[in-house]
């Protein structure tokens, strides 16, 4: 009987653990974005009375010389409290309006872009870092990896129809190339649902224009363009340090800039935006499948991060930057009442989108195990 307890018990705690993980994972990526502001404030000696790991009642906390570290409640998100700057939310501001030698405020417009862009750099180095040791130690075959080769056709699928075969690999759409990436395609695909395009495959290495109208997917109500195709997943060996290098870069490079262009398409993708509880849940369930996939999520999120960071609100360091080069512009510091009125509305709908998303990824979670309670 005990055994039999035990034994149905090992499954729970095993996914606790994962959990922890992913926890663990998403805090590190935060704690090292902050870590950049940190670095370049103290290298332009800059003041920070507090740092923290998340928001919310502090669980630990610990004064190191002149700055406070502390973990708190809620792990989705942190900030460096920086002397001379003021932000809502961002530790107790006892030295917000400070204007002495140690304070942001007086620091030239240099040195403040750069404390600024500190933490999207770190997120961009921690994400080429990870993909180099990837390439140098072997990736696991994942779907975050894929090859534009087709290697499934579904039943009455645009595919199918316009005589699409299984090891065609996919080269450009409407004449724009992909550049072997999947995201690239499913962002070129999303807003040509029932529409005539071309589309360019390989095939026993020649190249094949195919004139064809794109299928439609449905996605929260959101129309979106689909082949109605699964692609090739294989596994990629370790590589040599240089070659690991190179396509370390290149592939950090290319998550980049397809994140850029997935963020231009986002009043067609929010459909498909995971929040908070989403985010946990991949992480655990990356961590779950081996170290290695969980190594790549964490560098995509930290990319995800980087981007999401250089969005002009004014409560992410895009909007820091903003407000900072218009003051360098005009001269003077924008009044301090403006500014913050500007960083509650913010938070306030943060905090809105943030709950919004939340329920929306716990419905997405619990729905597949109550089909008829949610109506599915």
């Amino acid at each position: 009987m005990a055994l039999s307890f035990l034994t149905h018990l090992t499954p729970f705690f095993q996914n606790i653990f994962f959990i922890l993980i992913g926890c663990f994972g998403m805090g590190f990526l935060i704690g090292f974005h902050e870590l950049g502001h940190f670095l370049f404030a103290k290298l332009f000696k800059i003041r920070t009375p507090s740092f923290s790991i998340g928001f919310g009642p502090k669980i630990i906390s610990k004064k190191i010389g002149e700055t406070e570290f502390s973990f708190s409640a809620i792990p989705f998100g942190g900030y460096v409290e920086i002397a001379g700057a003021a932000e809502v939310g961002q530790g107790d501001q006892k030295e917000a309006h400070a204007t002495d030698e140690g304070s942001f405020a007086v620091k030239p417009f240099y040195q403040k872009l750069l404390v600024m862009l500190g933490g999207i750099l770190f997120n961009l180095i921690f994400a080429y870092a990870a993909f180099v040791f990837l390439f140098m130690t072997g990736i696991p075959k994942t779907p975050l990896m894929q090859k534009p080769i087709i290697s499934t056709i579904q039943k009455d699928s645009a595919a199918e129809k316009y005589d699409l075969h299984v090891g065609d690999k996919i080269v450009a759409i409407q004449h724009t190339n992909i550049d072997n990436s999947i995201q690239k395609l499913q962002t070129l695909l999303l807003p040509l649902a029932n529409q005539e395009a071309v589309l360019t495959v390989e095939r026993d290495g020649a190249m094949i224009e195919k004139q064809m109208i794109i299928g439609e997917k449905n996605m929260n109500g959101t129309s979106m363009g689909a082949l109605g195709v699964e692609f090739d997943s294989t596994e990629t060996p370790a590589q040599p340090f240089l070659e690991a290098v190179k396509q370390g870069i290149a592939a950090t490079n290319l998550w980049i800039k397809n994140t850029i262009i997935g963020f231009t398409h986002i009043k067609k993708t929010y459909g498909e935006i995971a929040g908070p509880v989403m985010i946990v849940a991949m992480t655990t369930k990356a961590a779950s499948t081996g170290m290695k996939i969980f190594l790549l999520l964490l560098a995509i999120i930290s990319i995800n991060l980087a981007v999401l960071n250089l969005i002009p609100l004014p409560i992410l360091d895009g909007g820091q930057i903003l407000f900072y080069s218009i003051e360098a512009l005009i001269r003077r510091p924008l009044p301090i009442k403006v500014r913050e009125y500007i960083h509650i509305a913010t938070w306030l709908m943060f905090i809105a989108l943030f709950l919004y998303l939340s329920a929306k990824d716990i419905f997405r979670l619990v729905a597949p195990y109550f089909p008829s309670f949610f109506g599915k």
